[in-house]
């Protein structure tokens, strides 16, 4: 069955927001000419670590990137996908699709964007670290000057998706050819890469030749700051050393509330904290033992101690939000005197078990930990708490060092992105290191069914069925809480904290 769509139009940006910050008004130093605040000041919650687009996988340096690199589609916060370096998009048959390719499109450096450039970037795509982001393309074949043929071994239903995904901007094979120095900067977007020095600030620069001149950015320069303290960050917004204060902490929002300078939005969010073993070490192999455990996790509690309440309890492994989101199911709530039955039942009646939890050293992890800990105890299993950095527990994961850690997992958009990454035999993601045919056989079919109906059928089985087979005990989605410049405008949210800076900027008055 033939699919067409055509897509046409632009994104237009726009913002729920206003801002924060500054407590005197600014001079005419600070202002270009538009009466725009000249820099916008982002305090980061987390590092950048690498601006690479196919070697790196972390929400920090994909909120860079998007200001500087532009993808083929482009994802809304509504699930559709509006064009972007794209003109429109053609299934001619399950296997086959066909974009045709906006000819206005230039890179960086003035050279102008063509279907070799996006051949070359796939192809670059499939053969790198961030090869799942094409999974199911075989080949790429140029037809002409502005479009090109993507043919993919079955009928993909999140290939779309993937067009979409940061890591699959499309990149400059002049730029790579040419033997410059990290070529990978070189994008379409409307903001140049200016400077990055480690641990203090990434700068970005506005692109004056941007292809999409109604859509230019606004700000003359971007500057990440990562400010690792969340008090801090509260600190420099107030003083108006920067202008958004990502993550904020929730003990202080009353205070921020109270301040006329300040904007505190609070939204449902998508990020996913959870519980989980590696289902390969004794005793996490039992399945009734890992019952046990979800069963004796207070959620409430734990929520409390990490969002002030501020969150969602969840039964299901699936990010809220996300197509065929499913959290009906009974699970396993807090039942202290199930729990104690299943440890029977596990062949564990007095307890007796001592593990070791594994978290990264800082908020929430910390405090969740405790609240576990001390549920854990009330069923005979002593837990001891192992702080390590963010890098560390992920290297010790994928690995399979670890026995039992906490974490959290991202996406507003691509359910294999769940499923697959974190569930899907052999995957690198797939820190519980869970190996099953049947959960694998569903995930499979919930990415190449296209029967809308079957496919979600599929999607709840599957749910249910990880949920019961417990490598992970989900916990809680976080409400996105974000505080900023009242006079904060342009901005684009999602609500797992995947945002998009690309038009935003700070209205200011001269006074």
């Amino acid at each position: 069955m033939k699919k067409r769509y055509i897509l046409i139009g632009l994104l237009i940006l726009t913002v729920l927001l206003a801002g924060c910050g500054a407590k005197k008004a600014a001079n005419t130093n600070d202002l270009n000419n538009d009466g725009i605040k000249d820099t916008l000041v982002i305090g980061a919650a987390a590092e950048i670590n690498t601006l690479d687009l196919l070697s790196q996988n972390d929400q920090i340096n994909n909120i860079v990137l998007k200001t500087t690199h532009e993808t083929l589609l482009y994802p809304t916060n509504d699930g559709k996908f509006l064009p972007k370096l794209a003109e429109s998009y053609e299934y001619t048959d399950d296997t086959t699709l066909v974009l045709k390719l906006n000819p206005n499109v230039k890179f960086h450096d003035g050279t102008p964007m063509t279907a070799e450039d996006v051949k070359f970037t796939l192809e670059l795509c499939l053969n790198s670290t961030a090869s799942s982001s094409m999974a199911g393309l075989v080949s790429v074949d140029v037809i002409d000057e502005y479009t090109v043929q993507l043919n993919l071994e079955s009928y993909n239903n999140e290939f779309l998706v993937n067009l979409a995904s940061v890591p699959v901007s499309i990149q400059s094979k002049k730029a790579y050819d040419s033997g410059m120095d990290q070529p990978y900067l070189v994008g379409t977007g409307p903001y140049k890469f200016e400077e990055w020095k480690s641990g203090e600030f990434v700068s970005v620069v506005k692109n004056e030749n941007y292809w999409d001149a109604e859509n230019a950015g606004k700000a003359d320069k971007i500057i990440w700051k990562p400010i690792l303290e969340a008090s801090s960050r509260v600190i420099a917004l107030q003083n108006g050393e920067i202008d958004v204060c990502i993550d904020p902490p929730i003990n202080e929002l009353d205070s921020l509330e109270k301040d006329k300078n300040v904007t505190v939005l609070e939204k449902p969010g998508t990020r996913l904290f959870y519980f989980a073993f590696n289902v390969t070490k004794e005793p996490w192999d039992n399945k009734t033992l890992r019952q046990a455990v979800a069963s004796a996790i207070n959620r409430d509690d734990v929520m409390e101690v990490a969002v002030f309440g501020k969150g969602t309890k969840q039964t299901t492994i699936l990010n809220r939000g996300l197509w065929g989101f499913y959290d009906e199911m009974e699970g396993f709530p807090y039942n202290p005197e199930r729990a104690k039955e299943l440890m029977a039942e596990a062949g564990y009646p007095d307890g007796g078990i001592t593990a070791k939890l594994l978290i990264a050293n800082s908020s929430p992890y910390t405090n969740i930990a405790t609240v576990i800990q001390a549920n854990l105890k009330a069923i005979g299993i002593d837990v001891v708490i192992e702080e390590v950095e963010d890098a560390t527990l992920k290297e010790a994961s994928v690995k399979g060092e670890q026995e039992l850690y906490l974490w959290r997992w991202n996406e507003d958009q691509k359910v294999d992105w769940v499923y697959g990454d974190l569930f899907r035999t052999g995957s690198s993601y797939n820190y519980q290191h869970f190996s099953d045919e049947h959960a694998d056989d569903l995930i499979q079919k919930v990415l190449v069914e296209p029967d809308e109906k079957k496919r979600y059928d599929y999607g709840v089985e599957l749910q249910e069925y990880l949920v019961e087979e417990c490598p992970q005990v989900p916990l809680y989605i976080a409400n996105l809480v974000i505080a900023y410049n009242k006079n904060l405008k342009g901005d684009y949210l999602f609500g797992g904290g995947n945002h998009d800076w690309s038009h935003a900027y700070v209205a200011m008055e001269v006074k």
